[in-house]
């Protein structure tokens, strides 16, 4: 209907706009298809006495030591027989702290088996993967020197507390109950400012979408809070290093190869830290998203059933439809200021069809949201389209830098640097301007009494209040607040 009724005569202004509404309609739908099942995994534990050896592997790169003595603390003390753990440290920072801290604990918990390794450096021939990967590598590898026999591998990054005293038991009871499950994924959180302004938590996907993943066989590491099969990795040669970090082509390669992946419901991991500030924002989602678009665009999918590519698809689609939504927003906001029509004859037809997919789609997204509150949801929305021009930036790196070129990876920030960061957010500035600047206007000119801009107005409204929100974000913290979440967990 959009096609029949679009203006030809401005095909910089319609062409675009046809182009975000197919493609924000499309994921809508795939999101749907892909969130009609849902599946708990049932609960099954290890008893004691049949526990298996399990080696955990926290790769460092500069984490202050407190956090990484906290991070073993919280390892070493869950219910799993001493005896049957083996803890690796992979210090890609080198630091006789480290080793000094491990030897510590090594006194103090005699029976559990440590091990201190440094990976070769980056750029090392030696070294099998620059960043994160290249050190778990570097930690199997250890693994097969001193030839410790652990059937399975935990990778907990080094800010991650244990969330759960029984995560070793509840990730390897369905593991060991069915050889097809590659690995277990629990639930990630972080211990952060009331409120988790900057959806850090992200309750949506861990207790809502993942679910639907469940049911399909499509759920993919997270890359903390996991446990792996050793099979499974050798299977896919270890940890693979062709994408920024390894978690998700590592499920991926995973399930084309025809194993299994699980979620267990459980808090496995808690950050101690998570970005709350613009940048380290930034940085991290931005990292999410080349990531994701690059495996989408340039890796075979060869072996996924079609339950499991529509997954795969939707999480790109995610990513792609946050720039074409804030296109929605603007292009009739656009439209409005330049007097350019974007649609044009008789569209009666066209705007019932648009509120009807309207109402659909909010009637649609207030059932996906569930029991998280709309607080989440709003908040989950707010970021989707705040971070529209960072994805936007990370789809265009992802595409110009191609299959055989990767982005630089840098390891997210464990600090907070508030400030007022004006500078980052100048696009988002300039579409709330906009935005405000299309609402005068068609107050002022009653362009509201005609259809299609009444229909828009929805949009700017929208628009404005999920940007204006994004905004505040960028001085978040200047002044003092209540006691962060770390404060209040340590006190």
């Amino acid at each position: 209907m959009l096609f029949n009724h679009i203006n030809r005569a401005a095909p910089w202004l319609s062409w675009p706009f046809m182009a975000a509404t197919s493609t924000l309609f499309v994921y809508l739908i795939l999101s749907f298809l892909n969130n009609c099942s849902r599946r708990v995994q049932s609960p099954t534990t290890v008893l004691a006495g049949a526990e298996p050896l399990v080696a955990t592997i926290v790769p460092t790169a500069g984490e202050p030591i407190e956090m990484l003595r906290r991070t073993m603390i919280s390892v070493l003390d869950q219910d799993w027989p001493d005896e049957r753990l083996c803890l690796l440290i992979g210090d890609d920072s080198h630091r006789d702290e480290v080793s000094a801290l491990v030897y510590a604990l090594q006194q103090e918990y005699p029976a559990v088996r440590f091990l201190y390794y440094r990976p070769p450096p980056r750029g090392s021939s030696y070294r099998r993967g620059d960043a994160k990967a290249g050190n778990l590598n570097a930690g199997l590898d250890t693994l097969r020197f001193n030839e410790i026999d652990a059937a399975f591998i935990e990778t907990r990054d080094a800010d991650d507390l244990v969330g759960d005293t029984s995560f070793l038991r509840r990730c390897l009871g369905p593991m060991m109950e069915d050889p097809r499950i590659a690995y277990a994924q629990t639930i990630k959180e972080s211990l952060v400012t009331p409120g988790d302004p900057f959806g850090n938590n992200d309750p949506l996907f861990y207790r809502g979408g993942i679910l639907s993943r469940h049911a399909a066989n499509a759920v993919f590491p997270c890359g903390s809070g996991l446990v792996w099969r050793y099979e499974a990795l050798q299977s896919i040669g270890d940890f693979p290093t062709w994408n920024l970090v390894e978690d998700l082509q590592s499920g991926m390669d995973a399930l084309r190869r025809g194993w299994h992946g699980a979620y267990v419901p459980i808090i496995g991991a808690v950050g101690q830290t998570a970005p709350e500030d613009i940048p380290n924002l930034y940085k991290q989602r931005g990292t999410w998203a080349i990531d994701t678009v690059r495996l989408i665009l340039f890796r075979s999918m060869r072996g996924l059933n079609i339950r499991q590519k529509l997954h795969f698809l939707e999480m790109g689609l995610h990513y792609i439809s946050s720039p074409a939504n804030l296109l929605c927003f603007l292009i009739p906001a656009i439209s409005l200021i330049a007097g350019v029509p974007l649609l044009t004859g008789s569209n009666d037809a066209y705007v019932e069809q648009f509120w009807a997919m309207l109402i659909a789609m909010e009637l649609y997204l207030v059932a996906l949201n569930g029991r998280a509150g709309w607080k989440n949801a709003f908040r989950s929305r707010e970021i989707w389209i705040g971070l529209a021009p960072v994805y936007a930036a990370a789809i265009f790196k992802a595409i110009v830098n191609g299959r055989h070129r990767k982005p630089t990876y840098r390891v997210t920030r464990k600090s907070h640097l508030h400030a007022w960061y004006w500078r980052q957010t100048l696009p988002q500035a300039a579409t709330l301007i906009l935005l405000v600047a299309a609402m005068a206007k068609a107050v002022a000119t009653d362009s509201l009494l005609q259809w299609q801009y009444l229909g828009f107005a929805y949009w700017w409204i929208l628009g404005t209040v999920l940007m204006g929100s994004f905004l505040r974000k960028s001085w978040f913290g200047l002044h003092p607040g209540p006691k962060s979440a770390f404060a209040r967990f340590s006190s």
